[in-house]
């Protein structure tokens, strides 16, 4: 059985995942200015964190195919 948070991501990346692989796109487009893009990362985590959590917010682009260890260090430096 699925937890609730794996149901509720996957239901989430659903309706809103196109608009999050394009937010990925646009940030892999350019070039790095932090180790694996994590300044940019931190952006787009900020963003959505209110509307779905930190921890969501981290799998649902990684969900995205964004940099998983730029968006991981960007949750480190958010986190402080």
């Amino acid at each position: 059985m699925q937890s609730i948070t794996n149901k509720y991501l996957k239901s989430l990346y659903t309706n809103i995942g196109a608009e999050l692989e394009e937010l990925v796109s646009s940030v892999e487009e350019l070039p790095y200015t932090t180790k694996n893009n994590y300044g940019r990362y931190m952006g787009l985590l900020t963003m959505l964190q209110p509307q779905v959590g930190l921890d969501n917010a981290v799998q649902l682009f990684i969900m995205a195919k964004g940099n998983k260890e730029g968006i991981l260090d960007a949750k480190k430096v958010i986190e402080g």
